[in-house]
This record gives structure tokens, sequence and C-alpha cells, in this order.
């Protein structure tokens, strides 16, 4: 797929919005302490072209709106009929029907994103606080960058039994006020992938508001022709930016293992993250000669230890992480997770805990639905005696030592948790497997 286009979009400079100020105004007709009409024209540097429509918002300083005008091309003549007084200046640029964009009243009015699959265009914004005199004349240069990130994917060697390839990634802000402070923080976003002539899966970019957690869960999700679905789940410990793009550049090597590369094309520099997850997972930088032996690694999806093996870390020098789920569940209040906590452990396992908030939405992507149902039907083949999630009740997790709770469905939203009615509960656990190197021996 060629991105050299919207790339190169992407990397041109910012558009300016120029507002001139209330030009001298005769005293005919205008009090000593009214205003005039603010004059607007544009322009872009380096001639690129302006996203029409632009919407044109004042505010007065207790944030009320005062007036407002939608500029719809170039030739059109832009003015605003203000008092003398200060103003917050908000021009909005590049939202489309993927947007809504309120009727405002308030700058804590607030622009939405419509649906789960991100929108197509990008959306920009920029502000000024002005204070006009109807007696002076000022200019006022207002310059709009993108409240989005881009993201998109490619995934190279993908099994020719797969027949859908769709990629999950959460957490973001789905709603930003025209004060410029981004609200909602539990949305997520799909990405749907098409098979290319290259034999590549690829999406076609989404822009979305910027990452509202220190991580970001991604979920890659393959559905067989036979029917089958297989999710591969990774943490990144960062999140996207506003006026950065994110490509999503994977390999899948097999055998439950996917490897790639974030390449961050944005608008102010290019960033490398490299990222691996799954079973067989190896860091690039391994010799040859110190290679591990990963047979000790259990698969996600596996029974370890008497526990569910929900997620592989990276593999390190000596080895890697795995998050552990327990295969017993409670019904409980938040007054007596302690007392739960202080006394649980596992064949020797001790010290586990709820799930974090990101861990829920890992373990929320990929045991939700059909995925929730097969893992079920292996819980119950393994211990006859054990249940299998639930679909509809909530689970509990934490969130900076607050309760919140969520549901094994795709189409949940993770929520706080009150004190009094129950939850169910089920605790996971960081464990560290160590691996020894191959023998040379053979």
């Amino acid at each position: 797929m060629n991105r050299e286009p919207y790339f190169k979009w992407l990397l041109s400079a910012a558009i300016c919005i120029l507002l001139f100020g209330c030009q001298q105004i005769e005293e005919d007709g205008w009090g000593e302490n009214t205003g005039g009409i603010l004059k607007v024209g544009t322009r872009s540097v380096e001639n690129e072209e302006i996203p029409y429509p632009i919407s044109l918002f004042a505010f007065s300083e207790d944030g009320d709106c005062i007036a407002t005008q939608v500029v719809e091309n170039k030739k059109e003549e832009v003015q605003l009929e203000l008092a003398s007084g200060r103003y917050r200046i908000v021009a909005v640029a590049g939202y489309s029907d993927d947007y809504v964009l309120p009727s405002v009243n308030r700058w804590t009015d607030v622009i939405e994103m419509l649906d789960e699959d991100a929108p197509e265009t990008p959306l920009m914004m920029g502000m000024a606080d002005v204070n006009l005199d109807a007696k002076t004349e000022d200019q006022l240069e207002i310059i709009l960058s993108y409240s989005v990130s881009l993201v998109d994917v490619t995934l190279s060697n993908v099994p020719s039994s797969v027949a859908e390839v769709v990629v999950t990634m959460s957490s973001f802000y789905s709603s930003m006020n025209l004060k410029g402070e981004y609200l909602n923080p539990d949305y997520s976003f799909s990405l749907s992938c098409t098979l290319d002539t290259l034999g590549q899966w690829s999406a076609k970019p989404r822009y979305v508001f910027p990452g509202s957690s220190k991580e970001t869960v991604l979920s890659i999700a393959f559905k067989m022709k036979d029917g089958t679905k297989t999710t591969y789940g990774y943490i990144w410990k960062d999140s996207p930016k506003a006026n950065q793009g994110y490509h999503l550049k994977g390999d899948y090597s097999g055998n439950l293992a996917l490897n790639g590369v974030f390449v961050i094309a944005g608008w102010e520099k290019v960033e490398e993250v490299e990222f691996a997850f799954g079973s067989n997972s190896k860091p690039d930088d391994e010799d040859e000669d110190s290679d591990l032996d990963l047979s000790a690694l259990p698969e996600v999806g596996s029974f370890w230890n008497g526990s569910l093996v929900v997620d592989v870390g990276e593999v390190d020098a000596s080895g890697a992480e795995v998050l552990l789920m327990s295969l017993e569940e409670w019904i409980l209040t938040t007054s007596q997770i302690d007392e739960l906590i202080s006394g649980y452990s596992v064949n020797g396992l001790s010290q586990w805990r709820l799930p974090t908030y990101e861990e829920a939405q890992l373990l929320k992507s990929n045991y939700s639905d059909d995925n929730r149902k097969e893992l079920n039907e292996r819980i119950a083949a393994y211990d006859g005696n054990l249940v299998g999630l639930d679909g509809e009740e909530r689970y509990l997790c934490l969130k900076s030592n607050v309760y919140y709770s969520f549901i094994f469905s795709g189409s949940s939203k993770i929520t706080k948790a009150g004190d009094k009615r129950t939850y169910n509960v089920r605790l996971v656990k960081s464990h560290r497997i160590s691996l020894s190197p191959i023998s040379s021996d053979s």
C-alpha cells in the first residue's frame, strides 16, 4: 500500500488562520464602549489546502458563546460582530459526518466521535485570547494543529487459512470540548483489514483522539475460514499523542506469535517503538549463541500451574513475564477484596490481585463473546468443577486504587463500581518465568 500521499500531507506545515482585529470605525453610531466587526482572513503555510468548513467561535471570559460563523470556502467573507472586551476565539476545521459538532452555547460543549470505527478525517483546532477595542486595530494569528492521532496497520505473512483480520486498540478519549480538553476515556476502536495484492492485510488510516492511559491495549483477531477465531493481545507501555501518526507494521511468525513495529510518523517527529508478543516471541537483538529454550514458556490461553495464562510479555535475556488469571471465581463486595487477596495462593504462588484497568481491557477484548464460550469449554474439560466466565455479570478491576467493573462482552463499557452490590471476582498475578539458553550439544 502506497502511503506517501497521506503521510506527505500529515507532515505538512500547520494551517494558520489570521483574524484581523477591529478596524478603526467611525464613532458615528457607536457608543464609547461598543466594539466593531472582527474581520477574518485565512491563509495556509506552504500553500497547503485549508480543510473547510471552518467553524469560528467567540467566547466570553465566562465561557459563553457570543458569536459564531461557519466558513464554507476561502471565497466566503468572514466577520464576527463583537462588542469591546476580552474573548477567546476558537477555530475548528476538518470535521465531517464522523464527528458530532454541537449547537454551541458554552466552551464546555463537546465534539464527539460517532462510532467504534474511528473517523476517516482528522480534526483540527486552534485558539487564542484577544482584547478588542473599537478604536484600535489588532491582528491575531491562530495556528491550527491536529487534535487527533493517525493510526493504520499492515500485517505480513498472515496464514492463508485466515479469512478476516481485525485490530482493536484501547483506551482513548472519545470527545473534546471547545476549551481543548479531552473527555470520556473509555473509547476503543477497531481497524478492519483487507487482503491486498501483495499478500498483506492492511487497514486504511483512521483518526482518533489521544490515548487516555499510560498504556495501550492491542488485540489482533484472526477469524479463520473454518469459523474459529484467535486473538493475540499485547500491552504497549505508552499511548498515542495528538498531532502524531502511528503505523502498526506486523509480521506473523506462526505458532501464536506476532512480531511487529510501531512506526510513528507524526507532524513533529518520527519515532519507532518495537514490540513482540506471543509465546514464541524473541527480542530482535538476541544473538544465536544466546537463544533461549522457549519450551518452558506457556502459550496464551493454556493452563499453567493451576491457573490460566492470559498474556505473555516480551522475552528478554533471561525469560519473560506472564499474566495469570485464577480459575476460581468469587462473588463479593468491594469491602471483601482485601481479605480474599491476603489469604489466596495457588500451588505456592501468592500475591494475587485484581486486574488493572488496562489488563481488564485486555481480558475483555480477548475473552468476550465467542472466545469466552470457547474458553469456558476448555475450562470445563480441564476441571468439571470449575465455573466459566460469565458474559453478563460485572467483574472487578482497579484503576488508580479506585474500583471499576467490566463485563466479558466486546460492546460493554468499564465503569466505576459501587460499594453496596456484589461483583464477580477473578484474581490475576504477574509471574516471571526464567528460561535457559539452548544447549549447544545437539
